[in-house]
Parts: C-alpha cells; structure tokens; sequence
C-alpha cells in the first residue's frame, strides 16, 4: 500500500482516475475499475488521496510530472463542477461504504489480535481515505454533519484495537499525514495480544 511509496506510481494512478471521472461521477458505481494491472479502483477518495499528497511533493517534481499533476487536479475541478450534486453524493456514499467495511474488522480483532494486525494495514488504508474526503468535504463546503456519528463510533472502535507507535507507512509520507489529523497511521494492533 504505501509502505513503499512510489511518487511516479501515484502520479501514473492519479492520471488514470483524472481521466476516468467523466465516466465515473455520472454513473451510479462507487468503486470504477480502470487502467490495468493492479490499478485501484477509482473513487473520488482514491483521486482525492493521490492528489492531496503529490501537493505535497510538488516542488520536487520534474515540469512534466507538474504538468501531469495540473492537468489530473483540472479534469477532477471541471468535472466536480459540471456533476457537483453526484459528486457530493459519492463523497458521503465512499464515506459510509468505508467505514461499513471496517466493522468486519472489528469483528476481526475481537476475535484474534494476530489477525487484526495482519489485517490492519488496508484498515489504515481505509481510514485514510475517509479522511481525504472529509477534508476535501470541508475545502468544497459541503456538509459532513450527518457522516460524523458513523466516523466517531467507528474510531472509537479502532482505539479500542490499537496502541500508539511510530508511523506506519513510508517515511516519505510522514510530513503528509501529520499525527493530530491522521493518529491512526501513527498506531497498530498488538500482535502479541490473543
């Protein structure tokens, strides 16, 4: 996931999904297959995730690959613009999709501490991805009040399965995912228990 972070990787997957939304916003699907191999699926939080963190990165960019950045950020704000109600509606579906998800995990770490750490990394992944979309929900001003009890219940849940520790994912993305907004990257479940 992104324990081995790729720049170039992201910016190829951030390309595919900037030209994929068109398809994508209009239609009622919330997880999109496209480009090949082990392309992610295209989610408005997949697209939102990639783009925040290549900001990031930016200035350590070639101009060919700010080219590709710019040109994937202006198909996304021209189709967010053009289907801003299915847009709206996607963020907030992807949001509850999501945290859904989670409670099989849960269940998991409930019943072997083993298997919720081996588990826990596409949870972290899952997380994270909740937490594009409420910040990017805030950018656009949208509304998020009605998604916050499922977000709070469900990390309320994760706390209960997790301990504070050193960030999870690549050092190269720790300057992104700072700890106050993203603490759940900067924990894991104890193998070692159950």
């Amino acid at each position: 996931m992104s324990a081995n972070y790729s720049l170039a990787r992201d910016l190829r997957e951030l390309a595919c999904m900037g030209a994929s939304l068109g398809a994508y916003l209009p239609g009622d699907e919330l997880y999109m297959r496209v480009g090949a191999g082990n392309m992610p699926p295209l989610t408005a939080g997949a697209f939102l995730l990639r783009s925040r963190r290549l900001g990031h990165f930016r200035g350590r960019m070639n101009a060919a690959q700010q080219a590709a950045l710019d040109k994937a950020r202006a198909q996304h704000d021209a189709q967010r613009q053009e289907w801003s109600l299915h847009y709206e509606k996607k963020l907030k579906r992807e949001v509850l999709s999501r945290l859904r998800a989670m409670r099989a995990f849960f269940l998991e770490c409930a019943e072997s501490m083993r298997g919720c750490a081996a588990a826990y990394p596409a949870e972290a992944m899952r997380r994270t991805l909740v937490q594009e979309i409420l910040i990017a929900m805030d950018d656009f001003g949208y509304d998020k009040g009605e998604l916050m009890p499922a977000v709070h219940q469900s990390d309320r849940a994760l706390r209960r399965y997790v301990r504070v520790g050193a960030f999870i994912w690549s050092p190269k993305l720790e300057a992104v995912y700072r700890r106050e907004a993203f603490w759940w990257l900067y924990a894991r479940p104890d193998a070692a228990v159950g």
